[in-house]
């Protein structure tokens, strides 16, 4: 009867359970993903391991799709996975291939598959066939090298980078009390403020030489800082200053691979941006003139005296990089591919017919 009841649950909607603690960055891209599929008419639940037990989490909701992470794999999962299976499973995977041998891991601070996570997904793909792949946010010329050796225990890692939630981030009109000549929203901390100081920190001495507003949940040590700003409202500021910022930590400059989210959501707002030079971004993703790169901190401050004297100078950049992001970087996009790699091609193709219900593509 299970059975039945789910083959005629799946012509019409799946059950899609996502693993996440949080709140972070990562939790709120699944929570991007989680729109997409209610967009599409799925149900959605969230699971956060340290609060239910798997058992409890999988038994109450039955999912048809599991979304996880090699990093919280356990005993109770591989159980879970093995007693179903009927269901599809995606896992985030952690770094490891080839190009570790290159990274000083006590200064940059990446998540790397540790031993156990190793022996226990060896032990899911032994013992149940999953996942089906697993993924991470770098682009297909990188994964080939950070990932590689997910293939040598029979797990495919593909491509998954980060897009723009169209339900966040939108063309909207600029807001008069956001104007400013730079807008910026992100936490401070040690590591990011290696970059921060050299790109931004640095603009904001001597105070009134930019009209900068900085947002974000942790302090920053400048009188720039002006606290948090509501999630709604974020769009607005990157529609609203003439330059929003993309600054990245360290391993992303140094290495060339690991592209935040900052940028999609500038750009899907119909903002503009400079952003400091991170390979891939450059090579792979932003290659149709979406945006300005700057090399050094020292380009950063003559690109951004420049366009704030010149801003008509921008237009061009903004127009390519919302386009470019509403064709080929929103969640959606995203969604369709996870559909795609699973052999669903009909819910791929659903998932970029309801986007084009919501803008022209």
């Amino acid at each position: 009867m299970k059975q039945i009841q789910r083959l005629n649950r799946q012509q019409n909607t799946m059950k899609i359970l996502i693993s996440s603690d949080g709140p972070h960055a990562h939790y709120y891209i699944r929570l991007s993903w989680s729109k997409v599929f209610s967009s599409m008419g799925h149900e959605v639940q969230f699971w956060h391991k340290d609060q239910k037990p798997a058992f409890d989490a999988f038994d109450e909701f039955e999912p048809d799709l599991f979304m996880g992470q090699s990093y919280h794999i356990s005993e109770a999962l591989i159980k879970c996975i093995k007693s179903r299976p009927h269901m599809k499973v995606v896992m985030r995977a952690s770094d490891w291939g080839d190009i570790q041998k290159e990274i000083d891991l006590e200064k940059y601070p990446i998540l790397v598959a540790q031993e156990k996570e190793k022996k226990l997904m060896e032990r899911l793909k032994i013992e149940t066939g999953k996942p089906d792949f697993v993924h991470n946010h770098y682009h297909d010329n990188w994964i080939k090298v950070t990932h590689n050796k997910w293939n040598d225990i029979g797990i495919r890692p593909i491509s998954l980078i980060h897009g723009a939630d169209v339900f966040d981030f939108s063309l909207r009109p600029s807001v008069e009390a956001l104007k400013c000549d730079i807008g910026f929203v992100g936490g401070y901390w040690p590591y990011k403020a290696i970059n921060l100081d050299k790109y931004l920190i640095n603009l904001c001495h001597p105070v009134g030489d930019y009209n900068i507003k900085i947002f974000g949940t942790s302090d920053w040590p400048v009188t720039q800082y002006l606290g948090r700003i509501a999630s709604e409202n974020v769009g607005s500021l990157f529609a609203s200053a003439t330059i929003s910022p993309n600054i990245s930590e360290p391993h992303s400059q140094d290495f060339g691979y690991d592209i935040i989210e900052r940028p999609f959501k500038i750009l899907m707002s119909g903002g503009f941006c400079i952003s400091d030079y991170v390979e891939s971004m450059v090579n792979d993703v932003f290659i149709n003139g979406e945006m300005v790169f700057a090399k050094t901190p020292e380009e950063f401050k003559q690109l951004a005296d420049y366009y704030i004297k010149n801003p008509d100078e921008r237009l061009k950049y903004m127009k390519a990089g919302y386009e470019s992001v509403v064709k080929n970087h929103t969640y959606f996009h995203r969604v369709a591919k996870i559909f795609t790699e699973l052999g669903m091609e009909q819910e791929a193709d659903k998932c970029i017919k309801v986007m084009s219900s919501l803008f022209e593509v």
